[in-house]
Parts: structure tokens; C-alpha cells; sequence
């Protein structure tokens, strides 16, 4: 673990501030913007706007000016996806040590898009548009699926992500297609025998389809809830399943 420490801090002591690039004195939001997008990998500007300069206008463009500088200055990378031609932002080695140094790098080294992430953008970006909508209804225990991966060691099936209420663990699972009915019952069958969360959140970005809902599963885990409609309706959204359902704001 030292030396893959070492090597770590090696890295992001050499990354210097660009030949010409004004310096940027680093601010608390800018660490914490550091830490979000390393536990998710990746950030479009619109999770940036939304989850880091909500307050501010379009007009205004203080999230584009900030980001700007960020990349110059060497902590930010920008960089394009394969399918929208969307840009996407991550941490440089730079940004990178700002974490290590302060120990919030959470144990995992720098992130590094590659042509798995670009093919998987959309889903990604829906997962992480899934965290700052619970982030903004007053749910921040959110764990991304990389923290669980490389810092929590989970195998196996490891969730989308880990949503934390209270002391319950609720596990996101965003489906962008409906899939087979056999990849369902092995996938309920998976958490039916766990008791690491007691709920799971399947969250679809489809139409429900009364087959799914029918499948067998334990009704007192599994939930379900169309991806539009749960940022349509907010907290008024309703999850349900083949026994009951529930209103979003019970829980928060």
C-alpha cells in the first residue's frame, strides 16, 4: 500500500501548472467538485452546474469560467464521449494530489477514461444525474459504484450505486433498456440472498412492463420506479411493486 501511495503522490507532483496558465488558488467547492468526480469517474457540465453552482445563471457563466481555469491550470481534463459528442470533465494528477494530500482520495487511484466508459457514457451519466437528485432532496449518503469497486472491495454484483438513509442501505440499479426475463430473476435472486441492503431501487429508463413487475422477488426489497417519471414528480414519486407501494418523501 506505500508504495502504491508513493507512486500515487509521484504522479500528481508531476503534474505542474502549464507553461503560461494563470495559477488558481484552489477554493473548498473546487476540492469538493475533486472528490465528487473521482468517486464518479466523471462529470458532464450539467452535473457541475447542478450540483455545484445551482444558484448561479447560464448568463452569468460562472461554472464554464471556473472549469475553464481548472483545465488550464492543469487540475481538470476535458475531454469527448463516443455517441453525443458530449464533453466530459475528470481529474488530472494535478487535482488528483489535492485529494491524496488531504486524504480524500478514498484510497482508489486517478481514474482514466478509457473506450469501456465512452461506449457506457449514457448510463453513467444517468447514475450520476440519479446522485444529485437524491443529493438535492436532502439524500447525500450516496456510495458510486467505483468507491464500492475499489475502495470497499464488494465483488460480484456490485449496485450502480449505494444509497444511505439513515441506517439503510439501499442499493440503485438504473436499467437504460428493458432486459430478459432470465437476467431479472438472477439479479433479484442476488439480493434476495443478501442482506447488505434492504431495499433495492430498480430504476428503469423504460416503460415498466407489467412482466417485470409480476417476476418473482421479495416485495419488501424490490422497487420499482420509471426514470422520468422520479424526476418529474420529485419527491411526490411513487415506487412500487406487485404487493404495495410507497411516496418518495416517506423516506426522506
Amino acid at each position: 500500500m506505500e508504495d502504491i501511495v508513493k507512486n500515487e503522490t509521484d504522479q500528481g507532483k508531476a503534474a505542474d501548472t502549464p507553461a503560461g496558465a494563470e495559477p488558481v488558488e484552489l477554493q473548498a467547492r473546487d476540492i469538493e467538485m475533486f472528490k465528487f468526480m473521482h468517486e464518479q469517474g466523471y462529470l458532464a457540465h450539467s452535473h457541475l452546474k447542478s450540483a455545484f453552482w445551482a444558484s448561479c445563471s447560464e448568463e452569468a457563466g460562472a461554472c464554464h469560467h471556473r472549469l475553464d481555469k481548472l483545465v488550464a491550470a492543469g487540475y481538470l481534463a476535458k475531454e469527448t464521449g463516443v455517441k453525443k459528442k458530449l464533453s466530459v470533465y475528470r481529474l488530472r494528477e494535478k487535482g488528483y494530489c489535492e485529494l491524496l494530500r488531504r486524504g480524500l482520495h478514498n484510497s482508489m487511484s486517478l481514474f482514466k477514461l478509457n473506450g469501456y466508459h465512452r461506449t457506457n457514457m449514457d448510463h453513467d451519466l444517468k447514475v450520476t444525474n440519479l446522485r444529485i437528485f437524491f443529493r438535492k432532496h436532502g439524500l447525500a449518503g450516496w456510495t458510486s459504484e467505483r468507491v464500492l469497486r475499489k475502495r470497499d472491495n464488494y465483488y460480484l454484483h456490485v449496485p450502480d450505486g449505494l444509497l444511505t438513509v439513515y441506517s439503510e442501505k439501499i442499493a440503485i440499479e438504473l436499467e437504460n433498456s428493458t432486459k430478459g426475463r432470465k437476467r431479472y430473476e438472477a439479479l433479484f435472486k442476488n439480493y434476495q440472498g443478501s442482506k447488505e441492503y434492504s431495499r433495492v431501487f430498480m430504476i428503469l429508463n423504460t416503460e415498466i412492463m407489467d412482466w417485470v413487475i409480476d417476476l418473482e422477488y421479495d416485495p419488501e426489497k424490490i422497487w420499482f420506479v420509471e426514470y422520468k417519471t422520479l424526476f418529474r414528480e420529485g419527491e411526490k414519486t411513487v415506487f412500487k411493486n406487485k404487493a404495495d407501494n410507497f411516496v418518495l418523501a416517506q423516506i426522506l
